[in-house]
């Protein structure tokens, strides 16, 4: 039997660039990591809402910065250890996580996919307001405590930094440039379907995203992935 693995995910309650996320969210993204888990594992969540009743072994943010910001409090060093995946609330697990959990390396995330003119573009004009095109994180594969640096160099000026980057996989972009990639295919952006809605899904392993007027739940150009998902 393989070792386990942790599940971790961030269920941030508050208004923040039209996020909307529901304890909902939170079962369904536990029902798609059940039925696509190849070992035992433990389903952690990091929330502001420890009265939210999910399946889940809740983990209190210390600091609860605004939306995805919170995301910065994977680099703590606290957390339980163990092989540790995050997942974004509306991924969408269609194939086994196995390939994903045996990557190597100690942080591993997607490619923008931005492409090379479009990072010379963002390098010259949009630098100075920290947009960096180079990671996303709405899935990081890592071993809690090896960038807690990260964290700490965060923890000395949050609002300094929350106004320097967009976001913070943009600050990652920056502060840890060289980070070992997932193979692209293994993940597509959902608002993909509605440009090229015969794409393939063979050897991808999560749908993610939340296209601009549709609902990542019940996305109207792909009425397939409820069953592959869940």
């Amino acid at each position: 039997m393989k070792d386990s693995v942790n599940i971790i995910c961030l269920y941030w309650v508050g208004k923040f660039r039209g996020r909307d996320f529901t304890e909902e969210d939170v079962i369904r993204l536990r029902q798609t990591v059940d039925k696509h888990m190849d070992r035992p594992y433990k389903f952690y969540c990091l929330t502001n809402d420890m009265d939210a009743d999910i399946p889940a072994e809740k983990i209190e943010l210390d600091y609860a910065w605004p939306g995805w910001w919170s995301k910065m409090e994977l680099h703590r060093p606290d957390l339980p250890s163990g092989r540790t995946l995050y997942l974004d609330l509306d991924s969408h697990v269609i194939n086994s996580l196995g390939p994903m959990l045996d990557y190597p390396g100690n942080l591993i995330m997607f490619n923008t996919r931005t492409t090379k003119r479009k990072q010379v573009m963002g390098d010259y004009y949009f630098k100075r307001e920290g947009i960096v095109w180079k990671y996303q994180a709405a899935v990081m594969l890592f071993d809690p405590g090896s960038t807690s640096w990260v964290y700490n160099k965060f923890l000395e000026d949050p609002d300094r930094w929350m106004k320097r980057f967009r976001s913070e996989q943009d600050l990652m972009g920056e502060w840890i440039p060289d980070q070992p990639l997932f193979p692209e295919h293994w993940m597509i952006k959902l608002a993909t379907f509605d440009r090229h809605p015969n794409k393939s899904i063979d050897g991808t392993i999560i749908i993610t995203g939340q296209p601009k007027g549709v609902s990542f739940r019940e996305p109207k150009y792909a009425p397939w992935l409820k069953e592959l998902a869940r």
